[in-house]
């Protein structure tokens, strides 16, 4: 039977039962990551586990476990499920809300599953995502902005919209019209062979993938910089790309009913990044046999 980590015990998923109070439960008070294993190695487990835990220091979500207990439970999971590739994801909540019912100050809830890593088709690495624009606005202001928190149901909306017109993501933009990030990834657009993406400053989470997709062009000799993209220059861009743990890199090559100018095939700075991720992949796997 399926296993998962819930509050220091690993159990069968119909065993592992959160308080009917739980501020995750009724608040969407909580904090999650999506992390991709490959043959068993968490790629970039450390920054996932950096953006958790600044994530709930900022937000006051309290966190029982130490980040070395919540990587001994996301290896736990993966062994105790027999699972070598995986998706993987780590959730923590505030726990129950106070009650006269709890004996003892609440206790914050950490769940940890694994299971079996469903990738994207080929086809669509091959010929790329088409995608649509939300007309839900990123609020910069809204003080989880930025932090991966469980009220993700404005994401699912926007998400189920583009679903409906055929596209497989949307591009969502903040108040002044800028461009923010996707509903469930970050953005990257080339434009004159110049790689850029929107600073978390407009509203976009601090992607994994996002950061590693970065380092890379840097290392490539790619010029890259994340700085705002206005809304108009978005259909102008000579190539785009989205990132994240799942997708990796995934070229973009139809906003709505405008190709880009690659047509259905990705452009050379994102086939060029696509490969390098992989190989970056392959890199961190080995050596850390």
């Amino acid at each position: 039977m399926f296993k998962v980590y819930l509050n220091g015990r690993i159990e069968p998923i119909a065993e592992a039962m959160v308080p009917a109070g739980d501020a995750g439960l009724l608040l969407g008070a909580g904090l999650f990551e999506t992390l991709r294993a490959y043959e068993r190695f968490v790629f970039r487990l450390d920054d996932h586990l950096d953006r958790l835990l600044a994530s709930a220091e900022a937000l006051e979500i309290p966190v029982a476990e130490s980040r070395d207990e919540i990587a001994r439970a996301l290896e736990a999971v993966i062994r105790e499920n027999a699972l070598e590739d995986a998706r993987c994801r780590i959730t923590i909540t505030r726990g129950p809300l106070p009650s006269e019912h709890l004996a003892g100050p609440p206790r914050p809830t950490c769940l940890v599953t694994a299971g079996e890593m469903t990738p994207y088709d080929d086809e669509l690495y091959a010929g790329g995502m088409t995608v649509t624009v939300s007309e839900a606005r990123v609020n910069r202001n809204d003080p989880t902005c930025r932090h991966k928190t469980t009220a993700y149901l404005p994401n699912l909306l926007a998400l189920r919209d583009a679903h409906a017109k055929g596209a497989q993501e949307a591009l969502r933009f903040n108040g002044p019209g800028r461009l923010a990030e996707g509903c469930i990834s970050n953005v990257f657009v080339v434009r004159g062979g110049r790689l850029v993406t929107p600073p978390v400053e407009e509203g976009c989470l601090p992607g994994i993938a996002r950061k590693v997709v970065l380092e890379l062009a840097e290392a490539a000799g790619i010029e890259a910089a994340e700085e705002p993209v206005e809304g108009a220059d978005v259909l102008k861009a000579d190539e785009m790309f989205l990132t994240n743990t799942i997708m990796e890199v995934m070229p973009v090559c139809r906003i709505e009913r405008h190709p880009l100018p690659g047509g259905d095939r990705p452009g050379e700075i994102t086939r060029r990044l696509m490969d390098l991720y992989k190989r970056q992949v392959e890199k961190e796997r080995a050596a850390a046999e």
